[in-house]
């Protein structure tokens, strides 16, 4: 990969291992006072050429406050998502995350006074974990304070809101859990 993109991204703040992979620059942003971990062996695909699904979506990952932390573990892959992280977001180790993914730890907004609405997503943060060997489908959305256990698989389109245990799927608008077998206990 070409050490330029590397450098870049280093040179916004981020900490970016010497073999991580991407296809094209991504948005990135830390915040000052912030975190933002790529690994060893990291792949961040932002380009079409590299998967289809993408669509014209680059990859953000950004820390929104003070304290903040994004880690993409070891041997992480990445298309097209948007990661947004007011506490912290961890991904472990050989986790894939879909095109059009959303992991978002915070509401963004607040209610304000009267009919307005206040920037404050550091008071709704609470922080998302995502253990080894997952796989997030494309366009799931993983909202603030979930735990996802080792080879869980969140499927397509889902919306989780709560836990997924390790070695379950979560499918569906709210995501529901069913227990995997076979193959997929492999490893865990």
């Amino acid at each position: 990969m070409l050490p330029a993109r590397r450098a870049w991204i280093r040179f916004l703040g981020a900490k970016v291992a010497g073999d991580v992979t991407f296809s094209t620059l991504p948005y990135v942003r830390v915040f000052p006072g912030s975190t933002l971990t790529f690994g060893t062996g990291v792949i961040v695909h932002s380009d079409p050429r590299h998967n289809p699904i993408i669509g014209r979506r680059l990859c953000s990952i950004t820390t929104l406050a003070p304290g903040a932390r994004i880690t993409l573990g070891t041997n992480v892959g990445v298309s097209g998502v948007c990661l947004a992280a007011a506490a912290f977001i961890d991904v472990g180790e050989g986790t894939i995350v879909g095109a059009d993914a959303m992991i978002l730890d915070n509401d963004f907004h607040t209610l304000g006074e009267g009919w307005t609405w206040a920037n404050d997503c550091g008071s709704t943060a609470r922080g998302i974990t995502i253990g080894r060997g997952c796989f997030i489908g494309t366009r799931a959305i993983i909202l603030k304070g979930v735990t996802i256990g080792d080879g869980a698989i969140v499927a397509a389109g889902a919306v989780v809101t709560k836990d997924v245990p390790a070695a379950s799927l979560a499918s569906g608008n709210p995501a529901i859990l069913h227990p995997l077998s076979g193959k997929w206990l492999r490893g865990l």
